[in-house]
């Protein structure tokens, strides 16, 4: 094993002198829940430049490049609504933005009447408030606390839900970029979701009991090593591939997030090449490792749980992008072949296992997106094949997809409308090996809706003023029984939604204001309708439920 290890670290090196390049293009990878992301797609599904939505997150200095072509070339083109925003965003991408040579100074406003304490406190040269904030030729360093307060009353939730902590990024010379996010929670009530088995929310990795309710805490960290061309991160953190607005089949937040090793590769402007190695959590106790201690406190550790996936992002046309990629979860031991990023992983992993039904789970994925800026519309579609085998005469019988639109300013102006499906079915995620499963913690690492399911989701938002929107969705679910480990997989009797089945009926109207950068306040209404079947081909028994929730949040 320390050999193992040494080759790891050695390879890891390697990786970091090859990127270490003078030539500016220090990387921040922004959270996915960011406002930026929302007004990227809208722009893009305009026309007005082409965004990577298969592979995020973004890093600061992608986003200020997308800035970049709005401000120089289509600002006349832009609504006064969408004006107001870029200018927000400007004040926040400011740094960036002139690290690329944007005069920024001709779009804000001045701003050095405000408070600033020592240099570093207050509100920056660019309008932008930050606790604290420092930059220079060599170092740059900001950092913001974390607070947030939820407050939610309903037959669906009864619950007050308050967390802190801090979120800071920074930069050393050009081509090293850091960040922290970290966020310690408490949610207590009469009501609480102990589990978020079913629920788009991200899974827990561990909690700490307390009276009517329970602590738990996050954290996402990155340190990246990058030039004008590529990236290469060591960090912990969430990966997105693939294209979906409720819930991504391939990879999302489902799970919680899990150390890595990245690297990005962007040598044109029709080509991007993703790669990521993680280290997960199996959940499965290696029983060799049980031992007690004399007071007879027992101590094991989990089986190691590892996932290698590579995406190649092909963008021929500015209005057109499909990708195609591959992942395996493997299990046991660490395997430094997976390290080489351009490496077939299944025939890899065939190597080490023979006869195939011992190998690791495989899968093959790809995505497509399609902009036609004419009627303001995106289309967008995610294809998952679990379990691949090129073995399988039968073909592929665990598959997932997604298939949507996004279009901008139907009928209304400032206004977006998403329609949505999805379906999954039987045995997608699922493994005869529990170390081998498509979960980290436990949790899928694709749609939150699991497999032998679909989802028919729709949401219409409306951008009232600057930083204000309300949106109205709606979701239909249908979901079969889990699938039984200690049967034979893919019988007849196991066919799409096989089983009792549960129907879910949700809708809403959420509202939510960015009063000033990363301050939000927001309000939301739901409600859900459950039919449920104790048995296949039982009567349906049918609950309802809903909720109102308050929440006021600084930071992410």
């Amino acid at each position: 094993m320390k050999t193992v290890n040494s080759k790891a670290i050695i390879l890891a090196l390697l990786l970091i002198l090859l990127f270490a390049s003078p030539i500016f293009s220090q990387v921040n990878y922004e959270p996915l829940n960011k406002s930026i992301y929302g007004y990227l797609d809208r722009l893009s599904i305009q026309g007005y430049f082409q965004i990577d939505s298969e592979i995020k997150p973004f890093s600061r200095i992608y986003i200020a490049k997308k800035l970049k072509i709005v401000i120089e070339d289509k600002n006349d083109k832009l609504t006064p609504l969408e004006n107001q925003e870029l200018i927000f965003y400007t004040e926040e991408y400011a740094r960036e933005l002139k690290r690329i040579n944007v005069n920024v100074d001709s779009i804000l406003v001045d701003k050095n009447g405000k408070f600033n304490l020592w240099g570093v406190v207050g509100f920056n040269e660019y309008g932008r408030f930050h606790l604290v904030d420092y930059d220079d030729s060599l170092f740059t360093f900001t950092l913001d606390p974390i607070l947030g307060y939820k407050y939610g009353n309903g037959k669906l939730t009864s619950e007050t839900h308050l967390w802190n902590g801090l979120s800071f990024y920074g930069r050393i010379s050009d081509w090293v970029g850091f960040d922290l996010n970290f966020r310690d929670n408490t949610e207590t009530g009469d009501n609480i979701d102990y589990t978020r088995g079913f629920s788009p929310l991200t899974g827990f990795t561990f909690r700490v009991k307390k009276e009517r309710g329970f602590e738990f805490d996050e954290v996402n960290a990155n340190l990246t090593f990058s030039n004008s061309w590529g990236s290469f991160t060591i960090g912990k953190d969430y990966v997105y591939y693939g294209e979906g607005k409720q819930g991504k089949l391939i990879l999302g937040n489902k799970a919680p997030s899990f150390p890595q090793l990245k690297i990005e590769v962007y040598p044109t402007d029709w080509f991007k090449f993703s790669y990521v190695h993680g280290w997960l959590n199996s959940q499965v106790i290696d029983s060799s490792t049980i031992r007690y201690n004399e007071s007879g406190w027992e101590s094991f550790q989990h089986v190691p749980k590892y996932y290698v996936a590579h995406e190649f992002s092909f963008t021929p046309w500015k209005v057109f992008n499909f990708t195609i990629g591959e992942s395996i979860v493997y299990s046991d031991a660490f395997q430094p072949i997976y390290l080489i990023p351009v490496m077939f992983f299944r025939l890899a992993d065939h190597y080490f296992t023979h006869p195939d039904n011992v190998a690791g789970n495989a899968q093959l994925f790809g995505s497509f997106w399609y902009n036609i800026p004419k009627i303001k519309t995106k289309f967008y579609g995610t294809l998952f094949i679990d379990e691949f085998s090129i073995q399988n005469s039968d073909g592929p019988r665990a598959v997932g997809y997604t298939i949507g639109a996004d279009i901008i300013n139907p009928i209304i102006p400032e206004s977006e409308l998403v329609v949505e499906y999805t379906k999954i079915d039987p045995y997608v995620y699922f493994h005869h090996d529990d170390a081998q499963t498509y979960t980290n913690y436990d949790y899928q690492l694709g749609h939150w809706i699991g497999s032998n399911s679909d989802q028919v989701y729709l949401a219409f938002t409306k951008h009232i003023i600057r930083g204000l929107r309300v949106k109205g969705w709606f979701t239909y679910i249908r979901r079969g029984s889990r699938e039984d480990p200690t049967e034979p997989r893919y019988q007849d009797k196991n066919y799409f939604l096989w089983g009792a089945r549960s129907n879910y009926t949700s809708w809403g109207i959420t509202a939510r204001y960015e009063i000033i950068h990363d301050v939000f306040a927001s309000a939301v209404y739901r409600s859900r309708q459950t039919s449920e079947q104790r048995s296949e081909g039982g009567e349906f028994t049918d609950t309802n439920g809903s909720e109102f929730a308050f929440t006021l949040n600084y930071g992410f």
